[in-house]
C-alpha cells in the first residue's frame, strides 16, 4: 500500500484526522445555531440542530473505528492514545471500555517500536494499564544488568 499522505498510511492517524474534521464540523455548526439562535429563526435551527445530531453519530462511528484498527505508525498510536484520554473521560461506561481497548493499542504499538515512556504515558492517562504493558528498551535493560 502506498500513499503520498503520511496520515493515509496509517488506519488510525486517518481515523484520527476524521475525527478531528468531523469534530470542527460539529463546533462550526455550534456557533452557527448560536447565531440562529439571536435571529430567532426556529427553521433554521431545527436545521442545525439536525445537521449536527448526524455529524455526532458519524463522529462516534469515527471513534469506534478508531478503537477498532491497528496503528501502524507513531502517529496512528498517539492518536488512539488521545482518544483514549478523551474516552476515559467522559461519564459513559461504553466510551471508558473503548477508551481502555484504544489505551491497550497504542501502548502495545508504542512498547514495541521503543517509543513508549511508562510514566510519561501513565501521567498523561493517569491509569495502571501502562505499568503492565511497559516492554523495557534495550539501554533499560543495560542498566539493569550493570
Amino acid at each position: 500500500m502506498t500513499a503520498a499522505d503520511p496520515i493515509e498510511f496509517c488506519p488510525a492517524a486517518a481515523c484520527a484526522a476524521a475525527l478531528v474534521r468531523l469534530e470542527g464540523f460539529i463546533n462550526h455548526l455550534a456557533r452557527l445555531h448560536e447565531h440562529a439562535q439571536l435571529a430567532r429563526s426556529q427553521d433554521l435551527m431545527r436545521q442545525l440542530e439536525a445537521i449536527s445530531g448526524e455529524l455526532l453519530l458519524a463522529a462516534d462511528e469515527a471513534r469506534t473505528r478508531l478503537a477498532q484498527v491497528d496503528a501502524i505508525s507513531a502517529a496512528g498510536a498517539m492518536a488512539q492514545l488521545l482518544a483514549a484520554i478523551r474516552d476515559g473521560r467522559v461519564r459513559d461506561d461504553a466510551e471508558r471500555e473503548r477508551g481502555r481497548d484504544l489505551e491497550a493499542k497504542a501502548i502495545r504499538f508504542l512498547a514495541n517500536a521503543n517509543l513508549y515512556d511508562a510514566r510519561f504515558c501513565g501521567a498523561l492517562s493517569q491509569t495502571r494499564l501502562g505499568g503492565r504493558l511497559h516492554v523495557p528498551n534495550d539501554r533499560e535493560q543495560m542498566q539493569q544488568i550493570v
